[in-house]
Formats: structure tokens, sequence, C-alpha cells
């Protein structure tokens, strides 16, 4: 037993002359604090875009004649916030004795978090192009009534090319959490 907590303590020691610059305590409980804040701006704006996307999907199917359009904005609405509970039901990693086993569990997340948003990225883009098909066929049998549909369909691409940007805004900074963590596991690495 006394072997396990002497090489715990080697890969601390190691990390510790890995140049890494000292981190107060105060920085630590800003960071949290500023996460905490980020996380529930997360979860309020993806509750607000589900709740203006069904708000969206249903002004088209029932109030204007484009119910197709409407359909198409409500399973998209209806996928995304089913990745959105998917994504925040798996729970962090609860970390372990060993920090390169912590390394590892936290390298095995940053690689499930960047699978949900490649399959975030692959949403968007089926619904950008099922939007501007529909948006396409609307305007190719209407006639003097486009300007609805054009507004309609601006909406909603514009709502899902936010979604996207978001996505590739969250994609890279996992990448850099994974370079990080990579940096770290290699320099503690015997």
């Amino acid at each position: 037993m006394n072997e396990k907590l002497a090489s715990d303590w080697n890969d601390l020691a190691k990390l510790w002359q890995a140049e890494a610059a000292a981190v107060s305590v105060d920085d630590i409980e800003a960071h949290l604090e500023r996460h905490r804040r980020h996380m529930l701006l997360v979860t309020v704006s993806g509750l607000a875009s589900v709740f203006l996307g069904v708000a969206a999907a249903g002004w088209l199917a029932f109030v204007l004649p484009y119910r197709w359009l409407g359909l198409i904005v409500g399973v998209f609405v209806l996928v995304s916030a089913a990745v959105l509970v998917r994504t925040r039901g798996d729970p962090a990693p609860g970390g372990s004795i060993d920090v390169l086993q912590s390394l590892k569990e936290s390298l095995d997340r940053e690689d499930w978090i960047a699978g949900q948003l490649r399959f975030g990225r692959a949403l968007s883009f089926a619904g950008l192009f099922a939007i501007v098909m529909a948006s396409g066929s609307q305007l190719r049998h209407s006639r003097l009534d486009s300007l609805p549909v054009l507004t309609a369909s601006s909406v909603a691409a514009a709502c899902v090319l936010a979604a996207l940007v978001w996505n590739v805004v969250l994609s890279r900074r996992s990448r850099r959490r994974r370079h990080r963590l990579e940096y770290l596991r290699d320099r503690l690495k015997p």
C-alpha cells in the first residue's frame, strides 16, 4: 500500500516540477464560480431555444400555411432537446486515486464530448439543408406571398447557424482541453 502512495506522490512531484505555475485557492474558486455561471447560462439558453423553437414550429405549422417547414423545425427542435438532455445526463468523471488514471478518465470524457459535438454539427447541417430545401419548395410554389416564407426561413436558418457557430466554439474549447490533458499525461508518464 505504501508503494501506491509513494507512486502517487511521485506523480504529483512530476506534475509540480513540470513548469506549471502556482495557482492560488482564490483563482480556483473564481474559476469554479465562472464555470457555474457559464453552465447556468448554457442551461437557460438551451431551454429558451427549445421553447422558442417549439413556438416557431407551431407558428409555421398552424398560423402560416407552411406545414412542412413547421414540421422540419419541430423535428429539429425535438432532436436538439434530446441531445441537450443526453449531454446533461452524463456525469463528470469522479476522479481517481492515481493521477494518470484521472487524466485518462478526463481524456475519455473529452472524447465523449467531442462525439456529442460532432453529432450536433451533423444535426445542424441536416436541419439547415432541410430548411433551405423546404424554403425553396415553398418559394417555387408561391406567387405573391413569399415575404412570410423568406422571413420564417431566415429566422429558422439564423437559429440553426447560431447553434452551429456555438458548436464550433465548444469544439475548439474541447480540443484545447484535450491537448492540455495530453500534455500533462505525457509529462507525467515514466
